[in-house]
C-alpha cells in the first residue's frame, strides 16, 4: 500500500547533508509550526531528563548521520528512527545550528493542480 505524502497542504521534505530522508504531508493540523513545536518539545523534555544542551546537540547530529549513511547505503530505515531523526532536524533548526538552505533543512511543496484535459471536455460522450 502506497503511503500518502501529499495533505491538504501539500508535503514537507526533510533534507540533511543533501540528502532526502523523509516526505510528510502538510495539512492544517500538521503544517511547520507543529514540526517545530516537536523540536522544541523534544529539547525540552530531554533538558527535564538532565541532558545538556551540549549532550543533546551530539545526539540529535547522530541520529541524523545515522540516517543519512542508511540512505546512502540503500540501507533499511526504521519508522522509530525516521521520527526520530525528524525530531532532531528540527531541533537543531529550532537552536539555530544548522541553517535551512538546499542541503540541510526542509523543502515545502504545495499541493499539485491537476491539469484539464481542454480536448476531452467539450467531447459528446460514447459508448
Amino acid at each position: 500500500m502506497k503511503k500518502n505524502r501529499e495533505g491538504k497542504n501539500g508535503s514537507i521534505s526533510l533534507f540533511f547533508k543533501g540528502t532526502l530522508f523523509a516526505m510528510y504531508p502538510l495539512s492544517d493540523e500538521y503544517n511547520l509550526d507543529y514540526y517545530y513545536d516537536t523540536g522544541e518539545d523534544i529539547i525540552r523534555k530531554s533538558k527535564e531528563m538532565g541532558y545538556n544542551i551540549k549532550q543533546q546537540i551530539i545526539v540529535y547530529f547522530g541520529f541524523l548521520n545515522k540516517i543519512e549513511r542508511r540512505k546512502r547505503e540503500s540501507l533499511p530505515i526504521y519508522a522509530s528512527d525516521l521520527d526520530k531523526s525528524t525530531h532532531a532536524l528540527f531541533a537543531l533548526l529550532r537552536l539555530k545550528l544548522i541553517k535551512n538552505d538546499e542541503l540541510n533543512g526542509y523543502l515545502i511543496m504545495p499541493k499539485r493542480k491537476k491539469k484539464l484535459n481542454k480536448a476531452n471536455k467539450n467531447r459528446p460522450y460514447r459508448l
